[in-house]
């Protein structure tokens, strides 16, 4: 009994998510951080050259951004995760045509709302809580929107090609592109501000350029030779856009519920505070975008084997991936919020705040809000996993709460109250998300999960003829059990014989290595077969060109390929992150 349950926990090892995971995560955390410190550089060297009023004015822009990216991320996430589901089930070309879609959609649709944005500028300001009679932090403002705005195509371009390209095995590619643009954003921000004295315009500049010089870089990715993207004709797609922008919609509408937020609160510190509280709100701002950027990079990371994982149905490996999603982005954010709590003063002098009545303002608000932070991050990572999961309900549900049902009613709340009272809008909010959240889970709990479990048989051996011989006669008890034909079942039983066959024999030699089958029993009685290993690259499935000498006889090796390439309804192989993978409908 002993023995057959350590053999047991043996076959069900999971020998590649924390692999895959790491590669994705380290090419993600270290984008997110580029993109965090592009984004605060603007606040600091604008802060430095212009103390509170161009604080201010960067604070006031940022709900303008918030609506970009509602736009950005819903159809990048959405488009990127119904990339891989295709790339999962071999659909390659149609997932190629998805993405010229979604790169289309994103450049009408950006160019268009550039143009709207440039025409009522004035009555934009306004909704964003300044007018011509604020003098200074009206002309800031309106300077640095109309720059912002003009360039919407490149952030739109830019952030779809990042999604992507994670998504088709170039994280690394992504991660250099993203921090190359962001380095440059930096460096110009002093060249244009500090230096040339260029105020909130170059800023902007310096924003718009770095998106273009992330642009130049992403290209090599989408030349078709390494990796499967590649440009095509412009060709938009509004039915498909649309369906991955609802697919992206449950982490996007994060942003279009903060855009609501930052106007309400700009405006109750404007009358509250003044300048400086809308100043000290654009610290806490920045510090959490940085700390929350490290929770979207851990989510990204995630993403692709999320999506790959829930194609195939492997329920070990998504909650071995939910596991260390949660784990890595909590570490990173956590890190990041110690040290605000230890030096709040310090990080408010960076922005270039330097009243001591500003500076106790400023330090008390980031102390608060740094209790937030993991709460914070528990519910981006969980969301952002139930959205590549394909559990919409409860990613909108997380979304709604802490975006809008939970955070507006707390805002209005503590805004009533004012003064140091504001600040702890914060980790209210997200207390009473998680709460509510856990409330929900424990009242829809069922049973589905474990009957759809059942339809899926997963498995790891080494390379070895003896594990497959036992593995080949739970197979055979599986496909029973969902009550397959005689001559399905042998055909099952067979194509994972000769594959793993193909494998050992011509990917691995004589080195050790894994592989893991995992076997799903579809509701129209066919069986998807999915096999992963970590041998050198090899596909099985080109076998068939090999010959013998010189003759025309077909290599005996193939035989039993080539009746699975006739009788399989679907074949396809891919190597990612690594590793080869090898999909076959039966």
């Amino acid at each position: 009994m002993k023995g057959g349950r350590l053999q047991l926990e043996r076959k069900h090892e999971d020998y590649f998510t924390k692999k895959i995971f790491r590669k994705q995560f380290v090419p993600a955390i270290i984008s997110a951080c580029g993109l965090a410190f592009g984004d605060m550089m603007d606040g600091i060297v604008v802060g430095q050259r212009m103390g509170v009023t161009g604080l201010a004015a960067i604070s006031l822009a940022l709900p303008s951004f918030m609506v970009m990216n509602v736009l950005m991320h819903g159809l990048g996430l959405g488009g990127a995760i119904r990339f891989s589901g295709l790339m999962a089930k071999g659909k390659k070309e149609e997932g190629i045509r998805g993405f010229q879609g979604i790169l289309s959609a994103a450049l009408i649709i950006s160019a268009l709302l550039s143009i709207g944005a440039n025409l009522f500028m004035t009555p934009l300001l306004a909704l964003l809580g300044t007018t011509e009679a604020d003098g200074a932090l009206f002309a800031v403002s309106r300077t640095y929107l109309q720059i912002i705005l003009s360039g919407m195509p490149l952030f739109f371009t830019a952030y779809v090609m990042n999604y992507f390209l994670r998504n088709d095995d170039s994280e690394k590619l992504a991660g250099f592109g993203f921090t190359v643009g962001n380095l440059s954003d930096i460096v110009l921000n002093v060249v244009f501000v500090l230096l040339l004295d260029g105020g909130a315009a170059g800023a902007a500049w310096a924003t718009l350029a770095g998106q273009l010089i992330s642009i130049c870089v992403y290209l090599p990715g989408f030349s078709g030779k390494t990796h499967s993207l590649r440009l095509l004709p412009f060709c938009p797609d509004s039915k498909g856009s649309l369906s991955c922008f609802k697919a992206g919609f449950a982490s996007s509408s994060q942003y279009l519920f903060s855009m609501v937020f930052l106007l309400c609160a700009n405006r109750v510190l404007l009358r509250s505070m003044g300048s400086v509280g809308v100043a000290v709100f654009d610290v806490v701002q920045n510090v959490s975008f940085l700390i929350i950027y490290l929770y979207d990079g851990a989510v990204k990371a995630a993403h692709p084997l999320l999506s790959t994982y829930c194609g195939e149905h492997n329920r070990p490996g998504r909650r071995c991936t939910m596991r260390l999603a949660l784990s890595r982005g909590l570490t990173a954010g956590g890190m990041v919020a110690l040290v605000t709590a230890c030096f709040p003063q310090s990080i408010c002098l960076v922005f270039g705040i330097t009243d001591s009545k500003a500076l106790r303002t400023g330090a008390y608000a980031l102390r608060v809000y740094c209790v937030s932070a993991l709460l914070a991050g528990v519910c981006i990572l969980l969301e952002g996993c139930y959205q590549a999961c394909g559990e919409e309900k409860k990613a909108y549900l997380i979304t709604i709460l802490r975006g809008a049902a939970v955070l507006l009613p707390v805002t209005l709340l503590f805004s009533a109250w004012g003064g140091r009272f504001f600040w702890w809008l914060y980790p209210v909010t997200e207390v009473l998300t998680l709460l509510i959240f856990a409330g929900y889970c424990r009242y829809t709990a069922g049973r589905q999960e474990e009957s759809e479990e059942g339809r899926v048989y997963t498995a790891t051996i080494h390379n070895k003829y003896e594990e497959l011989s036992s593995l080949l006669s739970e197979i055979e008890s599986f496909c029973k059990r969902w009550e397959a034909a005689a001559k399905q079942i042998y055909f099952v039983t067979m194509t994972v014989e000769e594959l793993c066959a193909a494998i050992m024999q011509n990917g691995f030699g004589e080195t050790d290595g894994y592989i893991q089958i995992t076997l799903v029993a579809e509701a129209g009685g066919a069986f998807s077969l999915h096999i992963r290993d970590n041998a050198v690259s090899f596909n099985p499935f080109s076998l068939y060109t090999s010959r013998l000498g010189g003759d025309e006889k077909v290599n005996p090796d193939a035989l039993g390929i080539l009746v699975i390439r006739e009788k399989a309804e679907e074949f396809f192989y891919r190597r990612y992150q690594g590793f080869n993978t090898l999909v076959v409908r039966i």
